[in-house]
């Protein structure tokens, strides 16, 4: 995990590097700030991909769900010849194969998105040989003075958040086709639940973090709406 949060490190450095050496800072916007800003769309290039082929499995895995379910109502009187049967069956689909496609690309997306934040939670010591350097640099990002600090207002950025985390959760929900109602209930907690959550704990949170999720959940919205 150390030598990915490393490598990503080196990246997000050389892209600030590169935005220092373009010319003057805008007024509005740190370079540090439009820095995470690009982290987030190389994030979202390199995992949206991924994320497609995770739903195009639970897809699959959800078309099946019928037949599976009259698999119980046939052996349900036997869970040995169940268990036969529904293997059977997914073996035939490749419905085994897509779930487990499903969770190493949700793994793997997890990796990065640990590795990635350890950069954004220690920008220092990933963007200067010394770390205290980035005391000296400006990290502002319109209303916000410094994105090492909480949102000034307590609210507009974790609730920006919140608000594209749901509409991310709505979109994947369409797109899937949640059919039972287990489904519809997790998804619901998702959609609702998780957000709502998020919003207080990003409150107190350093505002560099919660921008850069923002960012990426916008990006995750355009590309699936056009989807």
């Amino acid at each position: 995990m150390q030598a990915l949060s490393t490598l990503l490190g080196k990246l997000f450095r050389y892209i600030y590097e590169t935005l220092v050496s373009t010319g003057a800072e805008p007024s509005n916007i740190s370079h540090y700030a439009i820095a995470l800003l690009i982290m987030a769309v190389i994030y979202k290039l390199i995992t949206i991909p991924l994320t497609i082929q995770s739903t195009k499995a639970t897809q699959k895995t959800q078309e099946l769900q019928p037949q599976i379910e009259e698999l119980k109502k046939k052996y349900g009187y036997d869970q040995q010849i169940l268990n036969q049967k529904v293997q059977e069956f997914q073996k035939e689909n490749n419905a085994a194969a897509a779930g487990c496609s499903g969770c190493l690309l949700m793994i793997l997306q997890l990796v990065i998105v640990i590795a990635l934040f350890a950069v954004i939670r220690e920008p220092g010591k990933y963007l200067f040989d010394n770390p205290g350097d980035i005391d000296k640099i400006s990290r502002n990002f319109f209303w916000i003075k410094d994105l090492s600090l909480a949102d000034p207002t307590g609210f507009v950025l974790p609730l920006l958040n919140s608000l594209t985390q749901m509409a991310v959760a709505y979109l994947g929900q369409a797109q899937t086709g949640v059919e039972t109602a287990q489904m519809k209930q997790t998804q619901n907690m998702l959609m609702y639940g998780m957000p709502i959550m998020f919003f207080f704990v990003f409150r107190s949170l350093p505002a560099g973090p919660v921008l850069y999720w923002v960012a990426g959940n916008i990006i995750e919205i355009i590309v699936k709406g056009i989807g």
